[in-house]
């Protein structure tokens, strides 16, 4: 996406190597715990499916959610592809550590490359459709009482997705385990798309790229967006592939004296350290995404590298970009890495077909994984996440997705019979909203540095939460379940204003502390209060309910209701709901103070933390040892990193 640049370093850079070798000795009892996937994390499931009720007279109106899709194979044929022709080399010259080696890496290379050829590259794996079926049964489950009643009353769901196979295919899943779990009294009652996403089951889902797919000008589907969301689009594009925080700080990060030395030390039990050490020293020790593995003019098709045994026609992603390479030990570690964090979502397809084993590579080496797993978080966390303190362009495109939540709200309160509206998209579309809503883990920015000297000028593990196994792991999603209330409001003379309530990855949560919910401790919120505190939509309501009785259950199927399941506070002494005026200076960018403090924002992490703390602290460690004087300008790599 930008310029590379060479690596040079001074005596900051030894500095830094010697405070990260201290830091991370004695951490495998950390690493243990997890495994170190980043984004590629598969979902956990949710032990808990007990929520809070609403206060009493308030009845299901609406339920909501956007989700990222299931666990997927390899998006392309690339990291497998560029590895298969480094172990080409490899085999030729006698750079593999032994013969068993050499036949093992081969093999599981081979293997992962079949299992993606059988079931499609950038497909749903058999994992990816089970999250989704789950999660499916589990969304009817506690709105039953609002799905009975739409069973009745002619109600209708709505389903839609980015049009990219592997979301509709997540949406067709989560719509078998919904049907199932409602015996199919809904199966009837969809919405009729204006684009449909394709036939069959993925005849009723709606192609929205607009709202789910809004970071890219060319949509999946090939086609292109317009106005509005077309500018949206490019102006996200050009912002992030132009600014130089941004792109300094990722090069800072990934080069890193521990970048090489991880590297060395994962590829060490594999190659030889003669190997290793030629890497990127010649051409004959540079492998591309070629059919010979050498450098050749994109024009020059007949050197278009494609999977073996896979069909071109309906699998494109069969061939990716001879562009991509392999030109230092550093790329060649965190392509294994890569298909280490991708086996772990291809269970189904690890059979006696084509058998596979990249975990071995990582055992006794977690340490690796855990920096391997920084770096990519480093750059979902700065290009599509909170990023750096003082711009909001990475997550303000997510705006439309919020709209879409507020106006689906405001439409069904008219009268509409849609009574829930379910959106499959992906990790470019998680990321952002989660930093729009700064839901936990992503609250926190990082310091607005444009040319760093120290761990402490960049996003690390020890000053900000941001995790891509938490923020977005596969099927990761946000649902927001709608309560209404008939009558007139004696405070407002008006109808009753709808009360939200959010789960993110299943879990109740609090919306952020900027947003005042209608009782203390409650995470239930007046829907214009989240205009408010979200959008900047100036409101004179008050966000409180004077008399709230939770003790009635309007959650069919919930046998144990649990009014305290929030695990945050919010302070509403700062808000200001009287004054229009300053209630949109205060939230206008609907990202008011996007740095407080992660524990003000009802932090509940489906997933236990996996030690990766460790990488910020020897980051600050790193900081304190760098000198005045000592200087690092870092090799840029190419992203490829697709979501």
């Amino acid at each position: 996406m930008r310029t590379k640049r060479l690596l040079t370093s001074t005596c900051a850079a030894t500095l830094i190597v010697t405070c990260m070798a201290a830091s991370f000795s004695g951490t495998a009892s950390a690493a243990e715990s997890g495994h170190y996937y980043s984004s590629k994390q598969p979902y956990v499931a949710p032990t808990n499916t007990t929520y809070s009720s609403a206060p009493t007279g308030y009845t299901p109106l609406y339920t909501e959610s956007v989700a990222r899709h299931g666990s997927r194979g390899l998006s392309s044929y690339k990291y497998d592809a560029l590895l298969l022709n480094m172990a080409k080399t490899a085999s030729a010259e006698g750079g593999f550590v032994n013969s068993s080696v050499e036949t093992s890496f081969i093999s599981n290379v081979n293997a992962v490359i079949a299992a993606n050829v059988d079931n499609g590259y950038g497909m749903l794996t058999g994992q990816g459709a089970d999250q989704h079926y789950g999660i499916g049964e589990r969304a009817y489950q506690r709105n039953s009482t609002l799905f009975a009643e739409a069973a009745k009353d002619g109600g209708n769901i709505a389903y839609q997705s980015s049009g990219e196979a592997r979301a509709t295919e997540s949406g067709e899943n989560f719509a078998k385990g919904f049907n199932a779990a409602s015996h199919n009294s809904l199966a009837s009652n969809t919405v009729s798309p204006a684009s449909p996403a394709g036939s069959g089951a993925a005849s009723i889902f709606d192609k929205t790229p607009n709202t789910v797919y809004f970071h890219k000008v060319e949509n999946p589907d090939g086609s292109e967006k317009t106005g509005t969301a077309a500018q949206i689009a490019q102006q996200y594009s050009d912002f992030v592939d132009s600014n130089s925080t941004i792109a300094n700080a990722e090069d800072f990060i990934e080069n890193l004296p521990q970048s090489q030395s991880s590297a060395n030390d994962l590829l060490s039990g594999i190659f030889t350290k003669d190997f290793i050490d030629k890497i990127g020293t010649d051409s004959k020790h540079k492998w591309y995404n070629t059919t010979d593995g050498k450098k050749h003019d994109q024009s020059d098709t007949a050197y278009v590298n494609c999977a073996a045994n896979a069909d071109t026609t309906s699998d494109t992603n069969a061939c990716d970009e001879m562009s991509k390479s392999i030109k230092t030990s550093v790329d060649a570690a965190m392509d294994l890495y890569n298909l280490y964090i991708i086996a772990a979502d291809m269970s189904n397809e690890n059979n006696s077909a084509h058998s596979f084993d990249f975990n071995s590579y990582f055992a006794g080496h977690e340490d690796d994984a855990a920096w391997f797993a920084y770096i990519l978080d480093s750059e979902d966390f700065y290009e599509k996440g909170p990023s750096y303190t003082g711009q909001s362009s990475t997550y303000s495109i997510a705006q439309p997705l919020l709209d879409d939540f507020f106006s689906s709200i405001d439409k069904r309160a008219q009268g509409d019979s849609t009574v829930a509206t379910f959106r499959f998209a992906h990790a470019e579309t998680i990321m952002p909203f989660a930093a729009l809503l700064k839901l936990p883990g992503s609250t926190t920015q990082a310091p607005a540095v444009e040319n760093p000297q120290s761990g402490n000028d960049v996003f690390n593990y020890a000053n900000n939460d941001w995790r891509g196994e938490s923020v977005t792991p596969m099927a990761a999603n946000v649902q927001w379940d709608v309560y209404s209330k008939s009558g007139t409001d004696p405070d407002t003379s008006k109808a009753y204003t709808p009360i939200v309530r959010m789960l993110y990855n299943e879990q109740e949560i609090q919306f952020n502390a900027s947003c005042t919910p209608i009782a203390a401790s409650s995470t239930w919120y007046k829907e214009s209060e989240l205009k408010r505190c979200l959008s900047g939509i100036a409101t004179t309501e008050s966000p409180i309910i004077s008399v709230t009785d939770n003790s009635t259950d309007n959650n069919a199927g919930n046998s144990n209701n649990n009014s305290n399941t929030s695990t945050g506070t919010n302070d509403s002494s700062n808000n200001n709901h009287t004054s229009s005026s300053e209630s949109t200076k205060q939230n206008k960018g609907a990202q008011p103070n996007h740095t407080q403090a992660a524990n003000k924002t009802g932090n509940t992490k489906s997933l236990a933390s996996t030690g990766s703390d460790i990488i910020g602290a020897l980051l600050l460690a790193s900081g304190a040892a760098l000198l005045g004087g000592c200087t690092i300008l870092a090799i840029r790599r190419s992203h490829q990193h697709l979501l």
